[in-house]
């Protein structure tokens, strides 16, 4: 989604228009759900996708004539059985999508483009309305921001009801003929990686290709630097043995891996002081139950809600050098954001839940 927002800016700064593609409709299979986007600027390069690649091509086709007359159009692709053959593609999804497209003009129409940017840039879950169809032509492309808290939502006397649970982007017919098209915005997940020694290095650099912001922090200077980082959003150098400033939220995810006891340890209390959902410390089992002793004679386990912690890191794969770990750390932020059934490390390797191992430490001190 970053790479969006950046080619957005890149059309603010220059003066450029653009073209914003969402599925809106989605009918049977299909390679992406409703609230897929894409976006192309009048002299950039297709960013992000809407289908596997098939239809890509057409898309900007049909948006060439958004750019000319600068009116919203919506655009169907039926893949099933014979319309897949008509065509030419094969694709065999089985479905049929209805995309959206919109102009994306910062400098004629800076208010709706700003808004049309903040899907890519929302700090907390919400939903963005927009008008797809209306008797009143002039209405359609019309959006407003919904607050996700709302239990009820209403327009033109049509009662909507959006949850945070339910996570979707819907297409709502209303009266007389309107279409309404909420979408459901998932802010852009923040990874904090603490320790910017050289295995942090491909972390870094495969967690920013899935759109994430990433922020690493360390006490060195020597390590924690744009040379070693340049595709940080943000880093951030600390007095050792301090605690990290640093803001984490419900939306943060960390990553320990400074290879320094003492910080690790550290960091580990700052973190699970917070309501951050995953907090994964590289290394064996045995090195992160004693990098937590110090907590357990404080809190109890419920207290500091220790199933977020994910020792060893990543998924099982087999992983070997730091790129290979870098890959399974990262399938592991993806399924603990997407509530994925992968297996983890600490499942297989952690001996089961780290409460366990809290358990027998508290056991093996007071026998001594």
């Amino acid at each position: 989604m970053l790479t969006i927002v950046n080619e957005m800016e890149r059309c603010g700064r220059e003066k450029k228009r653009g073209i914003l593609a969402t599925i809106i409709r989605v009918e049977g299979s299909a390679y992406q759900k409703e609230g897929a986007k894409c976006f192309f600027a009048e002299d950039g390069k297709l960013i992000g996708l809407v289908s596997g690649g098939c239809v890509e091509s057409d898309v900007i086709e049909h948006g060439k004539e958004v750019l000319q007359t600068e009116r919203p159009k919506k655009i169907y692709y039926d893949f099933r059985d014979e319309g897949d053959q008509v065509w030419g593609l094969g694709v065999g999804c089985n479905g049929a999508v209805e995309i959206l497209l919109e102009l994306y003009d910062p400098a004629g129409h800076p208010e709706k483009s700003e808004l049309m940017k903040e899907a890519f840039t929302t700090s907390k879950a919400k939903i963005i309305a927009t008008v797809t169809a209306c008797n009143d032509e002039s209405k359609i492309g019309e959006k407003w921001v919904v607050p996700i808290e709302k239990d009820v939502i209403s327009i033109d006397h049509f009662n909507y009801f959006p949850t945070l649970q339910q996570r979707k982007s819907k297409l709502v017919t209303l009266k007389n003929n309107k279409e309404v098209f909420f979408d459901y915005i998932d802010p852009v997940p923040t990874l904090f990686v603490f320790g910017a020694g050289p295995d942090a290095v491909p972390l870094v650099k495969t967690v920013k290709n899935l759109g994430w912001r990433v922020k690493v922090a360390d006490h060195r200077p020597g390590f924690v630097n744009e040379t070693n980082f340049p595709l940080a959003d943000e880093l951030i150098c600390y007095q050792r043995d301090e605690h990290p400033s640093v803001s984490l939220n419900e939306n943060t995810y960390a990553v320990v891996m400074s290879h320094h006891f003492i910080q690790d340890q550290i960091v580990l209390e700052t973190l699970l002081k917070s309501n951050v959902p995953y907090i994964g410390v590289l290394g064996p089992i045995t090195r992160t139950t004693q990098l937590l002793q110090p907590l357990f004679n404080h809190y109890s386990t419920d207290e500091l809600k220790l199933e977020r912690v994910y020792s060893p890191v990543g998924i099982d794969i087999g992983a070997k050098n730091p790129e290979e770990i870098a890959l399974s750390i990262t399938a592991e932020l993806i399924n603990v954001h997407r509530g994925g059934n992968s297996v983890h490390l600490k499942q297989t390797k952690g001996n089961g839940h780290i409460a366990s191992h809290a358990a027998e430490e508290r056991e093996g001190s007071s026998l001594v």
